[in-house]
């Protein structure tokens, strides 16, 4: 294996932590100054906002997320060359991210 290839492979083990270890960081005592959205909302739309639901949706989507773009990741570094990986890569990065954003948007009005 090359040094480039460690390098590569360090950074998208890198990023795939990352996605892995946000939802066990981010939880209800300090959702308030981290969670973006969730911390520039006032104390009365924070009560009805669903925060219990949320971090459970943003676990499990974020907890998938990073095993399937590491998974397309690995299979396509197999399959084809470097440059073409890194871009099939980036766009399954890229794909989920509307999903998420809609699909979070939902626990915004827990209580009406």
């Amino acid at each position: 294996m090359e040094a480039a290839d460690i390098i590569l492979f360090s950074s998208i083990a890198l990023t795939q932590l990352t996605f892995l270890g946000i939802p066990y960081v981010i939880n209800e005592s300090n959702a308030k100054y981290y969670l973006a959205g969730y911390n520039t909302l006032s104390e009365e739309d924070r009560e009805n906002y669903d925060l219990k639901g949320y971090l459970v949706f943003q676990k499990k989507f974020l907890t998938f997320y990073s095993l399937i773009t590491a998974f397309i990741f690995i299979n396509t570094y197999l399959i084809f060359v470097v440059s073409t990986a890194l871009i099939i890569y980036v766009i399954a990065l890229l794909i989920p991210l509307p999903y998420f954003m809609v699909q979070g948007n939902k626990f915004k009005h827990l209580k009406t």
